[in-house]
């Protein structure tokens, strides 16, 4: 079976992606890891080609995104577990 979704935990790839798409990923959380998941497309592969040949991207909203989506990773990776997130 193929699979239909591309999955990753890195935070920057996902937030670049995120902003070339103009598509926020949906989420999967994994052994307490927050996973970035995007429906797998031509233009999901260019948008990674490009982030991996150093695509220059808006500066500030790449790093809006990365903030954002770090949030998003911490709050859903508190969620499970039951633990209260402090070490």
């Amino acid at each position: 079976m193929k699979q239909k979704d591309f999955e990753t935990a890195d935070l920057y790839l996902a937030s670049a992606i995120s902003n070339l798409l103009k598509s926020p990923p949906n989420y999967k959380v994994e052994n307490s890891r927050t996973l970035f998941v995007f429906p797998i497309s031509d233009d999901l592969y260019k948008a990674m080609n490009a982030f991996n040949n150093g695509i220059q991207l808006n500066a500030y909203e790449y790093s809006q995104t990365i903030k954002h989506l770090r949030a998003e990773m911490l709050m859903r990776r508190g969620q499970t577990g039951g633990g209260n997130g402090k070490a």
